[in-house]
């Protein structure tokens, strides 16, 4: 995992389907083969944290097996 103080920006962000909708949402972006980031879409210019495909695939079937 790594986190970068960009926002990301020139990517296509999109809000997780996860997402509550009171607005604690999370963003997704997958600007290349490998890497998917993630970032708050209320602190849209805070921080990004980027993962592998692999590992953001991981979390959102811990997701779904309501591991998490």
């Amino acid at each position: 995992m790594e986190r970068h103080g960009s926002n990301g920006a020139g990517v296509a962000w999109r809000k997780s389907s996860y997402s509550l909708p009171e607005g604690s949402c999370v963003e997704i972006a997958e600007p290349s083969g490998e890497r998917v980031l993630f970032r708050d879409s209320k602190t849209q210019n805070g921080p990004v944290m980027a993962v592998s495909r692999g590992t953001a695939a991981a979390f959102t079937a811990a997701l779904d097996r309501g591991e998490l």
